[in-house]
């Protein structure tokens, strides 16, 4: 099926993988422009090759884990439409688990600011769309970097005078997990962190980097006793940082608060509404979700509508998927007793559907 009506070019670069890729790409030949499959000489590099290989004026590219939100390059492109002046075009994501489950939103979004753009990728690559005008200004991506290619190449599009647009809609789904590239935990990454903020932002003592490290080491499955240690200094201080700022959001309206999730935690501030596209053939049967406080009552509603919900005790859910007629789910989540709550556990059921004689508790219509 496709979802997206706007014409596109696609190029499809793989690395000279040996796994199943021409059988994952077959069912979409009449679609790629331009494919290949062979040695390269890395990610960046193939990038920059594939968007010069094919033609179009809105450019993006997209790694093998992640994939757009039904109808995304529609949105982006009459967002390019409305405004001709504008030059690149980001909007909000999800981070999925490994299996495509809902975690968080992209965190770090906010509005357009040259100056915190040389402290934070606050733009998530895969939601982000640039003029190829502006792209070829800029010098387009820098083959030389491995990590941090989309960062340097926002930053320059910033300094060459391109405008920046964000559009508040859920547009790509971005897969977090310790096998990805991202959290490697590779020190080369957090060179190329150092040297960006050192040659966009001017600062001799460039900090970003430790950011993304501490972050890192949340992921990290099997850490070093010296990694231990700087987790248990570092937590008790991030509480109190997250505590502060949600003081500020409270002060300052919602602040960087999205869909009802304030960033980096899992804290729901009214309610909460999870954003979830899913392509995968195997059919979804049921949701599985915790909360706290678990002795309150919660409304719940799935695309709209009140799902028949199978079991709820001690903050625990299961809740039956209604038949969708399109690949996106829009959850809802509210706890009716008091404004702030915690979602602990979200994940999706695709075995037999779930069977309890309880009554639910949880359940407010």
């Amino acid at each position: 099926m496709r979802y997206q009506s706007v014409p596109f070019n696609l190029a499809v670069m793989d690395g000279g993988s040996t796994d199943n890729f021409q059988e994952v790409v077959e069912p979409y030949s009449d679609i790629v422009t331009f494919l290949r499959s062979a040695p390269d000489a890395g990610q960046a590099a193939a990038i920059k090759e594939g968007k010069d290989l094919i033609s179009g004026d809105i450019v993006a590219w997209l790694n093998a884990d992640d994939y757009y939100f039904p109808g995304a390059l529609d949105k982006v492109a009459a967002c390019f439409d409305r405004h001709p002046d504008v030059d690149v075009v980001y909007g909000d994501a999800v981070h999925v688990t490994e299996e495509g489950f809902f975690l968080s939103y992209f965190p770090a979004i906010q509005e357009f600011n040259a100056e915190d753009l040389t402290r934070s990728c606050f733009i998530c690559q895969p939601a982000c769309f640039v003029r190829r005008s502006a792209y070829q200004k800029a010098g387009g991506v820098d083959p030389a970097l491995h990590y941090t290619m989309d960062w340097d190449l926002w930053c320059r599009l910033s300094q060459s005078g391109a405008k920046f647009h964000y559009l508040r809609d859920v547009l790509a789904a971005v897969r977090y997990y310790p096998g990805t590239k991202t959290l490697s935990g590779d020190r080369n990454r957090y060179l190329e962190i150092w040297r960006i903020e050192r040659k966009y932002g001017q600062r001799l003592f460039p900090l970003s980097w430790l950011r993304f490290y501490l972050f890192d080491l949340n992921f990290k499955e099997k850490k070093k006793i010296p990694e231990k240690i700087v987790i248990s200094i570092w937590k008790p201080l991030r509480r109190i940082k997250k505590r502060m700022g949600r003081l500020r959001d409270l002060k300052n309206g919602l602040g960087r608060i999205k869909y009802g999730f304030h960033p980096w935690e899992s804290v729901v501030m009214g309610k909460g509404t999870i954003h979830l596209p899913w392509y995968d053939k195997r059919p979804w049967n049921r949701i599985r979700f915790q909360v706290a406080p678990d002795d309150q009552s919660y409304r719940i509603t799935i695309n709209d509508a009140d799902p028949d919900i199978l079991f709820a005790k001690e903050g625990l859910f299961y809740v039956n998927i209604p038949p969708l007629d399109k690949p996106c789910l829009e959850i809802s989540i509210e706890c009716l007793a008091q404004r702030h709550w915690t979602l602990l556990d979200f994940s999706c059921d695709m075995s037999a559907p779930y069977r309890d004689d309880s009554p639910s508790n949880g359940r407010q219509t």
